[in-house]
């Protein structure tokens, strides 16, 4: 693997305390997001929609969170961990954002099969991210869009 592979982009200190911040604010709307989701499901009494609301929402915040850790800490190696999470996280809110509709508006048997090829290839492309740390950029990127039309 060469060193220009896994080299992190240099962000200036404004950049990062911007990047880290908004973030930040996506974390907490995030979970205000969440909260109102959950309530709403709550109401209506539906499993589906609770799981849907529960999923989507933990989706939103983990990305959230991960963006905002990478962009807040120094260049040390933990940095490399946290663009590795980061990206990851990008898959669980593909798969996150396709749940509420593959579950409520696509439904059965159709909705399970996207849901479970959605999520296969979200699982898929987090392994993909581990192991293949800063290597074959276009083929996440070909998985990302892949994903996301799907639908």
């Amino acid at each position: 693997m060469s060193k220009s592979s896994t080299a992190l982009h240099r962000y200036s200190v404004l950049e990062e305390i911007f990047n880290a911040s908004t973030h930040g604010v996506g974390v907490l709307l995030g979970v205000v997001g969440l909260i109102l989701l959950t309530m709403k499901a709550l109401n209506i009494a539906d499993g589906a929609i609770l799981a849907a609301a529960l999923i989507y929402g933990i989706s939103i915040i983990l990305l959230f969170a991960a963006s905002t850790l990478y962009h807040a800490i120094p260049h040390t190696p933990t940095k490399r961990v946290l663009r590795t999470i980061d990206h990851c996280a990008i898959y669980l809110l593909i798969a996150g954002t396709y749940t509420p509709f593959t579950l409520m508006v696509i439904g059965n048997p159709m909705g399970a099969i996207i849901m479970a090829l959605v999520w296969g290839l979200a699982v898929a492309g987090i392994i993909f991210k581990i192991f293949f740390v800063g290597r074959f950029h276009t083929i996440s990127l070909i998985t990302y869009l892949g994903m996301g039309w799907l639908g």
